[in-house]
Order: C-alpha cells, then sequence, then structure tokens
C-alpha cells in the first residue's frame, strides 16, 4: 500500500464504518458501538487502535448518530420526552462516575467488561423482544373478538347505556378522584425507576462504550408496555444523548481525532438515513428488523467475546 495514499485510506475507511454504524443505530436502535470498536482495533493500517481509543471513538460517533436518529423520531412524535428527561438527566451523573472509572482500568479489563457484558446481554434482549412479540400477537387477537363482540351486541349496547347513563354520571366524579389519585402514585414511582435506570446506564455506557441503548429500548419494552416499538426506539436514543456526551467528552485525550471526525461524520449521516427506513416500517417489521439484529451482531459479539475472554485469560495465567 502506498504511503501517500495511506491518510486518504485510513479517512474513508473510518467514514464507511461511521456511516454503517450510523445506519444500524438508526434503523434498529444499537449496533453502533458493535460495528466501530471492533473496526477500530482491528490490527490493519487502516486502524489498529487501542480499547480505550476505540471506545471513545464508538461513543463520539453515536452522540452524533442519536442525535441526527433522535431528531427524526422526534420530528414524527416518536419521542415521549418526560420518559427521556427521567431517564437521561441521571444518567449523565452516572456516567461521568463510570467515565471515571474507564480511565483507570487497562485495556484488557475494558475489553472483558465489553465482552462478558454482551453475553449476558444479548441473549436477554431477545428474550424480552420475543415476550414483546408474543404479548402483542395476543392482544390482536383479544382486540379482534372484542370488536366482533362489540358490532354483534351495539343495539343491546345502546339501550343498556341509555338506561344506566344516570348511575354512570353519579359515580364518575369519584372514580375520577380515585384515578387521579393512584396516577400520582405510579407516576412517582415511575420517575424513581427511571431514574434509576438511568443512573445505571450512565455507569454501563461509559464501561461498555456502546452507548446503552439496546439495554434501554430493552428497559422501556419491559416497564412501558403501552409504548410503541417507534417510541421505544426513539425514546432510548433521545434519553441517552446527554450522557453518551458526557461519556465521550471525558475521553478527548484518548481519542484520534481525525478518525474520530470521520467516523462521526459517517455516523451522523448513517443516522439520519437508518431512521429514516425505521419510521417507514411497521411495528412489527421494526421489532424483528430489531430482533434479526440480535441474532447477526449478538451471534458476532458472542463469538468474539468468547474468544476475547479465553484470549485475556490465558494472558493472566
Amino acid at each position: 500500500m502506498s504511503s501517500s495514499k495511506l491518510p486518504f485510506l485510513r479517512h474513508a475507511y473510518a467514514m464507511a464504518v461511521g456511516a454503517t454504524a450510523g445506519l444500524t443505530a438508526g434503523l434498529v436502535g444499537w449496533g453502533a458501538a458493535q460495528v466501530i470498536i471492533p473496526s477500530m482495533i482491528y490490527p490493519s493500517p487502516l486502524a489498529s487502535y487501542s480499547q480505550l481509543s476505540a471506545t471513545g471513538i464508538s461513543l463520539s460517533a453515536l452522540s452524533l448518530s442519536s442525535i441526527s436518529s433522535g431528531y427524526r423520531f422526534w420530528t414524527d412524535n416518536k419521542v415521549n420526552i418526560p420518559i427521556a428527561l427521567g431517564i437521561g438527566i441521571p444518567a449523565v451523573f452516572s456516567a461521568r462516575v463510570g467515565s471515571h472509572f474507564a480511565k483507570k482500568l487497562s485495556g484488557n479489563a475494558l475489553e472483558l467488561f465489553f465482552n462478558g457484558f454482551s453475553l449476558v446481554l444479548i441473549p436477554t434482549h431477545f428474550w424480552i423482544q420475543q415476550r414483546r412479540a408474543a404479548s402483542s400477537s395476543v392482544k390482536d387477537v383479544h382486540r379482534e373478538i372484542a370488536e366482533v363482540c362489540k358490532s354483534g351486541n351495539i343495539l343491546f349496547s345502546l339501550t343498556e347505556d341509555c338506561k344506566e347513563s344516570a348511575s354512570i354520571k353519579a359515580t364518575t366524579n369519584n372514580i375520577t378522584s380515585l384515578e387521579r389519585i393512584a396516577s400520582l402514585t405510579m407516576n412517582n414511582k415511575l420517575i424513581w425507576q427511571h431514574a434509576s435506570f438511568g443512573l445505571f446506564s450512565g455507569v454501563l455506557s461509559a464501561l461498555m462504550g456502546v452507548g446503552g441503548l439496546p439495554i434501554t429500548m430493552s428497559y422501556l419494552t419491559v416497564s412501558c408496555p403501552e409504548l410503541h416499538q417507534h417510541e421505544i426506539q426513539g425514546t432510548a436514543m433521545v434519553a441517552l444523548i446527554p450522557s453518551i456526551l458526557m461519556s465521550a467528552g471525558s475521553r478527548m485525550s484518548a481519542i484520534p481525532p481525525s478518525a474520530t471526525a470521520c467516523v462521526a461524520v459517517g455516523a451522523f449521516g448513517g443516522g439520519l438515513a437508518g431512521a429514516k427506513i425505521a419510521l417507514i416500517l411497521s411495528e412489527e417489521q421494526l421489532r424483528y428488523a430489531f430482533m434479526g439484529s440480535l441474532v447477526l451482531f449478538g451471534g458476532i459479539s458472542m463469538r468474539g467475546a468468547i474468544r476475547n475472554i479465553q484470549r485475556i485469560y490465558s494472558k493472566m495465567h
């Protein structure tokens, strides 16, 4: 390879990696780190960065791809702002703590942490999405049955509604008051729950360099069943933008500027394109795309994780 062409090829390679990562993150909500980190640490003339530098590049690129993708979802009304703030604000503070610890860990320790958590989290994400898909199928069947029952009994219902309207009006105020009290109690519980998760995800994203998007999506899938898949993905992206920026900023000294800029530019454009495609897909199609990415990237990550854990273990012994 000619030395005069090497800088251009390195920048082109970094931009292609960023575009692929941004497209993946914008489309399915995760996978950017799984593209960037292995590509940046791969021993070749085009990359071969350290684990700390690669995670810094990943977080910097994720910040821009999350901003571009989150903006697309927000303009399409697919972001729940209160939930995003409830998770995002605490995550900023915990991300700073996580970044402080990440600087003290060796490259092998960071790599072991990244691969070890991947082995646990990826199957968990897939299991959660399978449960959500099965639950959605059952709800669709129940909805169809309800529609049939409603159409068959509409005349009877109209008559009964007229007879019972007076008694319903008499109890409406009491029911509304009880519902308001229950809603306030539940809201307080959810605020603390979202804040606690935000603290956890901030530390995790700083240590792993993955932004925490997949685990946030799985959390929202379980804790907020009323949200659709598009809303889950858009809310997760917006929620983690502050902590990703904090984590990336804390690693500026370890980030190679030119490579990071190229990856980030590619990720910004890829994030816009990926989000545009995601918003075209139906909820079911988007969920299956996410599950497919878990099989593809998750399988690669798990295989690499096992290999790296074995390699690190052999070095330590």
